[in-house]
């Protein structure tokens, strides 16, 4: 018979057990809220997410719950359903193998014409489509339209052509999957090449995929870095960020479902804050379109994603550095030479150069006019306010 000792323990040790426990407990329900038991993406949008707060300054860890009254917003737990008749890459039977691509209108530009139709060169079985601005509304209307009218109507409000253009890319590939390249991205090899055969080429950071045989079969998403920098410290800035000119993943991938919500509950939020609808979100309103829905933010919400998913804060000092594709969880982060060599200065060791991107869009030259509006208005503003005292 179990006696218990008649020592009293010290009440700390107490304390501790309880804090443990609820910390478990606590981050038990916050990851089951988000991604729940099943492998269905839909969660109730704008649920409490964790990410960072500042760009490229001190982060910290919180919880957020958006402004929108979630009781407007009863979306069942459904997915949207990929075309069953695309087959997938081999050696990665969870992507299909299909590139889209987005453009203006089908009339592309001699050079447009020249970059996209490499994808087809070095993947000669996969499928493509172009998205443009006639089908995109289309699109979204016919994945999402019953499940997530909220995306649909934040989408179609849209007028803001690069707002909207990153917004589709992560809407296409959370709904049916495949590789997303921008139209001025280059395939310089056969996305079936992209990932090592052998696992001792690879570095497993985290998670189970190494129990699939090959290591490949339990990958979900494919992403690459644009600024491969070091980590320098508890409370400082990320100086990292993954591109989102390319990536590849598998329909539903939880890291995009993420990604989505966090970006529609910034852009409601901003039409809250500025009191319009999504028709009148103009650039002048946001920080930078990287931090609203470009690669910043899609860095931030894998980074979050992977966090909770493998139960520890994911950071740089998983990734960057380094001169192998790095596996966390069921995501590959290739090096920077893979995606993005000319931004890191072509480095050495880090394996083949697998996408050249041109930069050939146009609305870097709008996003900074609008910075230096901004930056004349708060001179102004300012310029008053000393005026007034």
């Amino acid at each position: 018979m179990y006696r218990a000792s008649s020592r009293r323990r010290p009440p700390i040790r107490l304390s501790r057990l309880r804090l443990l426990v609820s910390a478990s407990i606590s981050l038990y329900l916050f990851c089951f809220t988000i991604f729940g038991t099943n492998n269905n993406w839909i969660r109730k949008p704008y649920a409490p997410l964790q990410t960072f707060i500042k760009l490229k300054k001190k982060l910290t860890w919180s919880l957020r719950r958006s402004s929108t009254d979630q009781a407007q917003l009863q979306i069942p737990r459904s997915q949207p359903v990929p075309d069953p008749d695309v087959p997938c890459i081999p050696g990665l039977p969870n992507i299909p193998a299909k590139i889209w691509q987005s453009a203006k209108s089908e009339n592309l530009s001699m050079k447009q014409k020249a970059w996209s139709s490499t994808w087809l060169e070095k993947n000669p079985s996969f499928e493509h489509e172009l998205v443009t601005d006639d089908t995109w509304n289309q699109y979204v209307e016919k994945k999402y339209g019953t499940i997530r009218p909220d995306i649909v109507s934040l989408f179609k409000g849209l007028q803001v052509a690069i707002l909207k253009a990153d917004l589709l890319r992560y809407l296409i590939l959370l709904a049916d999957g495949g590789i997303w390249s921008d139209i001025d991205a280059t395939c310089a090899m056969p996305v079936a090449d992209w990932l090592p055969a052998d696992a001792n080429d690879v570095m497993f950071a985290g998670g189970n995929v190494t129990s699939h045989t090959p290591w490949s079969e339990g990958i979900g998403l494919i992403v690459g870095l644009e600024f491969d920098g070091e980590w320098e410290g508890e409370g400082s800035g990320l100086s990292s960020q993954l591109t989102n000119w390319v990536f590849a993943a598998r329909p539903g991938s939880r890291h995009l479902q993420l990604v989505v919500d966090d970006i529609v509950r910034h852009l409601n939020d901003i039409t809250l804050e500025n009191g319009v609808t999504a028709e009148g979100i103009t650039l002048d309103m946001i920080s930078d379109v990287v931090e609203v829905t470009g690669p910043w933010r899609m860095t931030l919400g894998i980074l979050e994603s992977l966090s909770c998913m493998l139960g520890r804060r994911v950071d740089e000092r998983d990734f960057s550095r380094g001169k192998k594709p790095r596996v966390l969880g069921d995501v590959v982060i290739m090096p920077g030479n893979a995606f993005a060599a000319k931004q890191n200065g072509y480095p050495t060791g880090q394996g083949p150069v697998l996408v050249t991107h041109h930069y050939e869009g146009s609305w870097k030259s709008l996003a900074r006019q609008a910075k230096d509006r901004r930056r004349r208005k708060m001179m102004e503003t300012e310029a008053r306010r000393k005026t007034a005292d």
